[in-house]
This record gives structure tokens, C-alpha cells and sequence, in this order.
């Protein structure tokens, strides 16, 4: 397997919540926060990594400069802390805290399109703790919590009219959510990692009315887990835990498989799907500081280590029909790099 680097940029990251670079729902734009207060972006075509526009952030919506000292995670600090990107790159949003209060904007190349409050169009209090566009970028659904719930929020992008609210059970504390659109489906993948309470799972889907919640085997948790990606059919979900590696159907995430990783061999808890490839990324488990990645096939069962070298730095995911973005784990700014992955000879 070969690795070609078509592409770097710096992304600045402080304190932002992972992941700190945002990925369109038809996975060929990227958006990410810059040293100079702005929102870059990037948009993947063929071998070319072009520059797309740019966004100022708002001054009260910046990068945050504190964690928050009661939970050391996101959410109470004030600045941004969830950042998405629109299909076709001409808009972005945000979520963070402004004066103690959660807010979510949606902004185009001009500036600020609307801004709202949470606690005001939900009327309960919720902090947003992540935020995404649908595959149409027409809407927005929004991951948030207060102290006695979850909710998956779904509004207009460009109104912030609220088409509805699917709400949960809490995570145990803290949190790290990650918001994951289906790319066949008009749904939404939650997943949130509670550290050594492993990981939970929730899922929110619409049609003509408001957003519905779908019952799945992970909403009472699991072990640790990342996502690597969906099926190039949607039909299947990905998940990667430290050595293992396991399947799941969509959108019930009832188990259809797993399968130990290599004995040398120690997850990242993040890969990407490249088609009918599945790549897993992590480090020797010898050395524990060199970068390695396993490559399994449709079955996601037959696997193995990939010949070095291979990308260093933590896998955003993947970008455009045969690239993955990587970004160094320390640095601010960080370095970014975009390779492409030939399909192997048929």
C-alpha cells in the first residue's frame, strides 16, 4: 500500500473539542480553526487540495483559551468548541458558550447568517456539545446535554427553526461527543466516549416530521470505541475498540462481527473506509510510539498489517473516494496532511 501526500495545512486547536478539523457530509470539504481567528477551508478534487473560503469567527466565538476547571472538558468554557461545514463549503457553524450561555451560529462568507441560544429555542437547559450539518446542509443537527438528559436537536441551518428534539438518558460525565451523518440514510450517529465507562451510542433519523429516535444495542454503552467509518452500502457501522475490531448493522447496531487485531498491534480507535477497504489506525504495541495501520477487507474480518511506512499523526477520517486526513497529535498550530491511497492493482 502506498501513501502519496497530496496536501498539508496548520489547524489550530486550543482547547477546541476533537475532532478539530469538520468534514462535510459528502466527505470532499473541510473546515478548521486558524491562528488567526478565522474559519479555512479546503475542498479535495481529483489529486488537488484547493483552498476554499474563509470565515471570520465573531470575537466572542473564537477559540476557547480554558477548559472548564469543574469538568476539565468542553462546554461551560467560553468560544467555540463544535465546528461543521456544509456540503459545497459556502457555510459553516459553531457551537460554544457566550456569556454563559450555549449558543449555535450558522455563518456564511459575509459573516453571521443567525445565532441562537440555546436554552431559548429548546426552552431547557442544554449545552451543545457538537454540531453537524445534514447531507443536504439545509439543516443541523446539534448534540447537547444538561444535567438530566441527552438530546439530539435537529433546526433549519439557516432560520434555526427547530424541527425537533429527540432526547435520552445522560452520559455518564464527561462526555466527548462526536456527531456522525449517514451518507444514505437522513440520520445521525452519535457517539459519545465516557472515558473508562466506554462508549455510548445514539441515533436520531427524520422523514416528513420531526426527528425520531432509533433504539440501538450501544445506548446502554459499550466498551471504548471509535468510529472508522460506514459500509460503502450504509448497511454496516464500523467500530474499532483498542485491540478489536467489530461490525455492527445499521441502524440497530446489533454486532455482526468482530475480530481481534494483530498481537503488535494497538488501536488509535479511528480509521477510514475507502470503498470495500477498511483501514485501522494505531502504533506498535512494542514500541508504542511508532505509527501503524492494519488493512481489513469487505468482511472486516480478514486483516492485516500494512508494510511501512505509514501516516504519523491521529486519522480524522476519510476525504474525497480514496484519501484520509491525518493531523499531529501536539503542536499549536498542528500540521494537517491529506494522503491518497490507489486502489490496489485488480
Amino acid at each position: 500500500m502506498r501513501f502519496s501526500e497530496i496536501g498539508t495545512f496548520d489547524v489550530a486547536h486550543q482547547h477546541l473539542a476533537w475532532p478539530w478539523i469538520a468534514v462535510d457530509a459528502s466527505r470532499t470539504c473541510m473546515a478548521f480553526a486558524t491562528p488567526e481567528a478565522t474559519v479555512a477551508t479546503r475542498t479535495l478534487t481529483g489529486d488537488e487540495l484547493a483552498i476554499g473560503p474563509t470565515f471570520a469567527l465573531p470575537i466572542d466565538l473564537r477559540l476557547p483559551t480554558e477548559p472548564d476547571p469543574s469538568t476539565g472538558h468542553r462546554g461551560a468554557e467560553k468560544g467555540i468548541h463544535g465546528l461543521a461545514i456544509a456540503s459545497g463549503g459556502a457555510r459553516i457553524a459553531v457551537c460554544g458558550n457566550v456569556d454563559g450561555k450555549s449558543v449555535v451560529a450558522t455563518m456564511g462568507v459575509d459573516g453571521e447568517l443567525v445565532r441562537s441560544r440555546l436554552d431559548v429555542l429548546t426552552q431547557a437547559d442544554f449545552v451543545a456539545h457538537a454540531v453537524a450539518f445534514d447531507r443536504s446542509g439545509t439543516r443541523l443537527w446539534i448534540s447537547a446535554e444538561s444535567g438530566s438528559e441527552t438530546a439530539i436537536i435537529l433546526v433549519d441551518a439557516a432560520t434555526h427553526a427547530l424541527h425537533g428534539i429527540v432526547t435520552s438518558a445522560p452520559f455518564p460525565p464527561p462526555a466527548a461527543h462526536e456527531l456522525h451523518v449517514h451518507h444514505a440514510d437522513d440520520a445521525v450517529l452519535l457517539l459519545a466516549a465516557c472515558g473508562q465507562d466506554g462508549t455510548f451510542a445514539r441515533i436520531a433519523g427524520w422523514s416528513d416530521g420531526p426527528p425520531i429516535a432509533v433504539p440501538t444495542a450501544l445506548d446502554g454503552g459499550a466498551e471504548s470505541a471509535g468510529l472508522v467509518g460506514f459500509s460503502a452500502d450504509g448497511a454496516r457501522v464500523h467500530l474499532v475498540e483498542s485491540d478489536v475490531l467489530r461490525t455492527h448493522a445499521w441502524p440497530g447496531l446489533e454486532e455482526l462481527s468482530s475480530v481481534e487485531l494483530a498481537d503488535d498491534f494497538v488501536s488509535s480507535y479511528s480509521g477510514a473506509v475507502l470503498g470495500h477497504r477498511i483501514l485501522v489506525d494505531g502504533q506498535d504495541a512494542d514500541t508504542e510510539d511508532e505509527d501503524a495501520v492494519m488493512e481489513f477487507d469487505r468482511t472486516a474480518i480478514r486483516g492485516h498489517v500494512v508494510s511501512p511506512p505509514v501516516p504519523s499523526g491521529m486519522w480524522v477520517g476519510r476525504i474525497g473516494s480514496d484519501a484520509i486526513v491525518t493531523v499531529e497529535s501536539k503542536g499549536e498550530p498542528a500540521r494537517a496532511r491529506v494522503f491518497r491511497i490507489p486502489a490496489p492493482p485488480s
